[in-house]
């Protein structure tokens, strides 16, 4: 997208941000034109208004309204997940979910909640970790519609054997897990899994953007700071990168921000090769058994360096370029295992779902986090 089309559409979602009970389907579409400048919104439109008259003739015919949002949906459409291409940036996009009838858990929840609304149903979305579903008062109590499963129904047990599944241990969900999110947690949610289906592909620019339309939606969530710079980092943008991560640090928010800070040491004396401090040399997505054997190696490598670096006590010159070669070495070897530093001593591996999260010195991998949370919002692993 050229600069100018970018900046006025970024102009746009943010008069959009600042407004008061966002749409949470218009929000998505603007998401749709970041994605594709070239895309047909008005077809878009035009469909989700012809889905939902197709379920208000249903209606009309003497079906129960869930079932008839089933019907035109899953029966008729066919609307389901995408499981060959799940992470492709396409499926963050409600508009090419409308036309292509396959996309994430949460695009095909807006679509879902969109219909639903213009038919008259009560509906809210439900983010679960790693998944997206759809309740609210028009459903049976105690279940859930899940779109990507074709609209099935499933009750809180089923939907944490699903997520427990995704992360590989059993899990029972708290109540507060199945509460429904505002339309600003949905669309933050859509950006976040769109940056990092950019971020996977090297395609940093179009991450920066999804990650600032993210901050648009919430700007005084310090969180974001850290986001950016980490992002920086990898982009190569090292002097940027530090900017950010200094504002995170000042901002005394987040229990990571010590390691934070200590990775700004680091980078600020080798600033030239900030972007081999959090990159990993080859992307990878673990199960938790993967990683757990993993941790094994990476809690070997980082005690050894975190008892040198302690070692070696306060001190400038040749005992400063020591403790960055001590912190250079470790970070090489973590990265070369295909996880990612988010600090110093703090290391994640990628689930495909969110992050299995270690700070040294934990005795095992037993937290994860979606990937919008970050560190402060870890879940414990059962």
């Amino acid at each position: 997208m050229a600069a100018g089309g970018r900046e006025g559409l970024t102009e746009r979602f943010r008069r959009f941000a600042g407004g008061t009970d966002l749409d949470l389907f218009e929000g998505a579409l603007l998401v749709s034109e970041l994605i594709d400048p070239s895309e047909d919104i008005a077809a878009a439109r035009a469909r989700v208004a012809k889905l939902g008259r197709g379920v208000e003739e249903g209606r009309g015919r003497g079906e129960a309204p869930l079932d008839a949002l089933r019907a035109v949906l899953f029966s008729k459409e066919g609307f389901r997940g995408d499981t060959e291409s799940y992470d492709d940036p396409a499926n963050s996009s409600v508009a090419r979910v409308l036309s292509s009838r396959r996309g994430l858990p949460i695009t095909l929840s807006i679509v879902t909640l969109e219909v639903g609304r213009r038919a008259g149903l009560l509906l809210s979305g439900i983010g679960l970790p790693g998944h997206f579903v759809v309740g609210g008062p028009d459903l049976p109590e105690g279940t859930f519609l899940d779109p990507f499963d074709g609209g099935v129904l499933c009750d809180e047990e089923a939907l944490s054997r699903r997520v427990g599944a995704l992360f590989g241990v059993d899990m029972d969900l708290p109540p507060e897990a199945f509460l429904p999110d505002a339309s600003q947690a949905i669309l933050t949610r859509v950006l976040f899994n769109l940056r990092r289906s950019y971020e996977r592909r090297d395609r940093f620019e179009e991450a920066m953007a999804a990650l600032e339309w993210a901050e648009l939606l919430d700007p005084e969530e310090k969180g974001f700071l850290r986001e950016r710079g980490l992002l920086l980092l990898k982009s190569g943008r090292s002097e940027e990168a530090l900017l950010a991560l200094e504002s995170y640090v000042a901002s005394g928010s987040g229990e990571d921000r010590e390691a934070v800070a200590k990775l700004v040491a680091v980078v600020k004396e080798q600033a030239s090769s900030g972007m081999e401090l959090v990159r990993p040399v080859e992307k990878r997505i673990f199960t938790l058994g993967e990683a757990r054997s993993l941790l094994t190696r990476v809690k070997e490598l980082t005690s050894e360096a975190a008892f040198r670096y302690a070692r070696l006590g306060e001190g400038a010159g040749e005992i400063e370029e020591e403790r960055q070669e001590i912190v250079r070495s470790w970070a090489k070897e973590i990265l070369a295992l295909g996880c990612e530093i988010k600090g110093l001593w703090l290391v994640d591996f990628d689930s495909g779902a969110g992050y299995y999260c270690w700070k040294y010195p934990e005795p095992s991998l037993d937290h994860f986090h979606s990937y919008e949370e970050g560190f402060a919002g870890r879940l414990p692993l059962q």
